[in-house]
């Protein structure tokens, strides 16, 4: 379906959404939030980095309600990620963009399927629930009969929330993890928040330091790093370290090709399920990736990571941890990603990936390694 149309139907969508929740709120009245909550739902859909940066939330709710039942809802793609928040109880699998994206948006079953989940949801009256972003998990917990709903005024239809927060994500905005912190209490953000649980046998018997690198970029090409830098830092990394690795799917397997061409390296690329990917990146001493979930994810496990930042705001989308490093090159036109869509040039040319150079990557590793 053309942009436009999708543009109008939602629009649409949200000012129904909108009257109708008007509609309860002038027959239900207003309420007053639990005061010691024993069941808790979070809702957050989108790409893995989205969902990482949410754990937070779960973190400071665990803090605020230490007795509490807590359930997080995610895209069944991330539930190994999710259940190894030590803060959450339990995952509710469900992915809101089934619903949203065409074609998907036509399909029967998977209306059905989200209505079912929707009922097993109401069924279940949590105390609070929370819409970390966006008019869908919005909705959803708009819709979910929480006896208290918490969400961003400005992300979902007017009257979803009965605690409406001011603010929005922006270039320049706060964290990603500070903004879902801030939903549950306003204190600093938890940046680790997920456990391995086994010892990955990449590290069995390999010397250290261990420098795993992340090429890929699934959310636009415009966060990718020209493989000649890539190609670049393997080379120059090599003599100084005791053991690279490139992991990534298949949007990465390119990149990992010509590394393959320039240094001696161990490629994982499509070659790790993602339970397999959170062991590898835990064992890490550094890792190196794009602005990306298993640069986030790797952030989350606790571990230095070196990202690198083109078309979006290292402010909102960097690794956050001061003990991390976000790097990138400042352009007049950036950062430039908008949020609804994939990260593209409107140039044609990346000029702020293209001009980060793999001199800069290469001494912040070597910087977090000594």
């Amino acid at each position: 379906m053309k942009r436009p149309v999708r543009i109008w139907l939602g629009r649409g969508l949200w000012a129904l959404l909108s009257l109708g929740f008007g509609l309860r709120r002038v027959i239900g009245g207003r309420r007053n939030p639990p005061a010691d909550p024993r069941s808790v739902l979070i809702v957050r859909f989108d790409l893995m980095g989205d969902v990482v940066n949410a754990l937070s939330a779960a973190v400071a709710a665990r803090e605020r309600w230490p007795h509490a039942h807590l359930a997080f809802m995610a895209p069944p793609a991330w539930q190994p990620i999710v259940r190894r928040c030590p803060a959450i109880d339990e995952v509710i699998p469900f992915d809101g963009g089934t619903v949203t994206h065409w074609p998907a948006v036509l399909d029967p079953s998977a209306w059905a399927s989200a209505a079912r989940v929707l009922r097993a949801v109401r069924a279940r009256e949590f105390d609070v629930a929370v819409s970390v972003y966006g008019p869908i998990a919005g909705a959803v917990v708009a819709l979910s009969r929480a006896r208290w709903r918490v969400g961003y005024r400005a992300e979902a239809p007017a009257w979803s929330f009965d605690q409406a927060l001011p603010g929005h994500r922006h270039n320049g905005g706060p964290h990603e993890a500070r903004l879902a912190t801030n939903l549950i209490q306003h204190t600093d953000p938890a940046w680790q928040t997920v456990q391995a649980e086994t010892e990955s046998d990449l590290a069995a018997d390999l010397p250290r330091p261990l420098v795993v690198l992340h090429p890929g970029a699934a959310h636009g090409e415009a966060k990718r790093w020209p493989d000649e830098h890539w190609a670049t830092l393997a080379r120059e990394l090599e003599p100084e370290v005791g053991t690279l690795a490139v992991v990534g799917l298949t949007d990465a397997r390119r990149t990992a090709t010509e590394l393959a061409k320039s240094a001696a390296i161990h490629d994982l690329t499509g070659q790790t399920s993602l339970d397999e990917l959170i062991d590898a990146l835990a064992v890490a001493d550094v890792v190196v990736s794009t602005d990306s979930g298993p640069g986030h994810l790797a952030r989350a496990l606790g571990r230095p990571v070196v990202m690198l930042h083109g078309p979006t705001d290292i402010a909102i989308h960097g690794p956050g941890d001061p003990t991390s490093r976000a790097l990138r090159v400042n352009l007049p036109c950036g950062p430039c990603y908008n949020f609804d869509r994939p990260a593209e040039c409107r140039f044609g040319d990346v000029l702020c990936m293209q001009w980060l150079a793999p001199e800069q990557v290469r001494d912040a590793v070597l910087e977090m390694i000594r």
